[in-house]
């Protein structure tokens, strides 16, 4: 048996770098950790037994459920975001290597494989747009094909292994391809019947996220499919600027790094381990801009931090006879981009909550 064969969480990130799938879908990886290879890049990871003393089996992984969560971890779901997939590597390899122990099911998603391995945001479409059923409306690709598959095999995480609900959450990890205010920000889907509790936005303060945009409105990324579908606690993290490979400065993401591996050992998000209690500024979404047509305009410069503030009256945008002005006494604008597609949104507009 190969190394790789040994330890399929330490080869993770070289098996989807190499385009190389290992001819074994499940096992036991020497930390007692049970894995099962749903796609390339997919794990799903169960918990070793509690009992130091029991084998591990897969029929004790399965009769000794003691986690709490069904969780889901996904990163690189654009190819050249790169620090949150060193990341999560990181704490795989720790897990083999038995520093961190693993509490938690997991199932850990490296979104875009072919994107990765090309360093690009994405190929021929972006796969962050194409969630929620978004890729029945789409040409086939491989993006609409990793799409769904994404959502089959979350769907299959979600149900369980022995029958009973748990807590589920899903954190998406990111970094942005502008500068922003708050370098650190998350975007927190909700809907009439899965509104996030303030608990959850405090966790994410906890994580060093500086602040936080709750929308309700209907999208079609990730975080917001497993939200709405599955009434998960669900996050998209923004936790920084885009850097290839090995140029990343880990230390700016230690925040996330260690509020991750403390939940996933068994502890909580918020309990940090020096004590403070952090609360992020909090932002809900009050609108979308549009591009409608090839008349769009978005008056703002092309290197506008996110989160930069403009006063009421401000014309942010126009398409043909209609404008974007701002209605309350300030408005941010997150995400501005005027080169969206027609149809696709080209910024959000946030205020304080």
């Amino acid at each position: 048996m190969t190394d790789a064969h040994r330890s399929a969480l330490r080869h993770w990130l070289s098996d989807v770098r190499e385009s190389r799938d290992s001819p074994h879908d499940n096992g036991i990886d020497p930390c007692g950790v049970r894995w099962r290879r749903h796609a390339q890049g997919v794990l799903e990871l169960i918990p070793a037994p509690a009992s130091a003393s029991a084998p591990a089996t897969p029929q004790t992984a399965e009769a000794h459920p003691s986690y709490r969560y069904d969780a889901i971890l996904s990163c690189g779901i654009h190819g050249d975001e790169t620090a949150p997939i060193e990341i999560v590597d990181g704490m795989l390899r720790d897990i083999a290597d038995g520093r961190l122990t693993l509490r938690e099911r997991v199932l850990v998603v490296l979104g875009n494989p072919d994107a990765v391995r090309a360093g690009k945001r994405y190929l021929e479409y972006d796969l962050n747009r194409l969630f929620q059923g978004a890729h029945a409306k789409r040409a086939e690709s491989p993006a609409v094909q990793r799409a769904r598959e994404l959502e089959v095999i979350v769907a299959q995480f979600f149900a369980g292994v022995d029958g009973v609900r748990r807590l589920r959450r899903h954190i998406d990890m990111h970094t942005a391809i502008r500068a922003s205010l708050y370098p650190r920000f998350a975007v927190v889907p909700g809907t009439p019947q899965h509104r996030p509790s303030d608990s959850w936005f405090d966790a994410l303060g906890a994580a060093d996220i500086e602040a936080t945009m709750r929308t309700e409105q209907p999208s079609v990324t990730f975080s917001y499919f497993t939200c709405a579908r599955f009434g998960a606690q669900s996050c998209t993290l923004e936790l920084g600027k885009v850097a290839p490979f090995g140029e990343n400065r880990l230390d700016d993401f230690s925040g996330i790094d260690a509020a991750l591996r403390r939940w996933l050992s068994g502890g909580e998000l918020e309990a940090r381990d020096d004590g403070r209690v952090l609360h992020p500024k909090r932002f809900r979404v009050a609108a979308e801009i549009v591009r409608r047509t090839d008349a769009f305009v978005l008056d703002v410069p092309a290197d506008t931090p996110n989160f930069t503030p403009y006063p009421a009256g401000t014309v942010l945008a126009r398409d043909g006879e209609n404008a974007y002005t701002v209605s309350h006494p300030e408005e941010r604008i997150v995400f501005p981009n005027p080169n969206v597609a027609n149809g696709l949104r080209a910024g959000v507009m946030v205020v304080p909550e």
